[in-house]
């Protein structure tokens, strides 16, 4: 896989109640926010808003750490795009910085480095 210096990725999806209720079950995160929901609505899991980014969600890509900062809830029937930026390359070494957002806000900010295998 090619990368450089720069390059951007981003993907946009809609986050569904069977999203939430699939990680819960998966990662036992069942916390009354996501089930019961908060205000009447459901509430994604910290990991299923990261889910699916590009580039880190890649067969031959594997992250070897992040620093993430929630800023905002993220809510059944929101669509979020995930954008994911390579801010260095070094070997097969990548740092990366994500970025999560819905139309009215930024909702998850981090930064990683990832291995590019094979």
């Amino acid at each position: 896989m090619g990368v450089t210096v720069g390059e951007q990725r981003s993907a946009t999806r809609t986050v569904s109640e069977a999203d939430i209720a699939a990680c819960a079950r998966l990662t036992g995160d069942f916390g009354a926010h996501h089930i019961a929901g908060m205000a009447g609505k459901k509430v994604a899991q910290g990991l299923l808003t990261l889910s699916g980014t590009p580039l880190l969600a890649d067969d031959d890509v594997h992250v070897t750490g992040m620093d993430l900062r929630f800023l905002a809830p993220v809510f059944a029937g929101d669509e979020i795009t995930t954008s994911v930026t390579v801010d260095a390359l070094e070997g097969a070494e990548i740092a990366f910085t994500v970025v999560v957002a819905t139309a009215a806000a930024e909702v998850l900010r981090g930064t990683g480095t990832a291995a590019v295998l094979g």
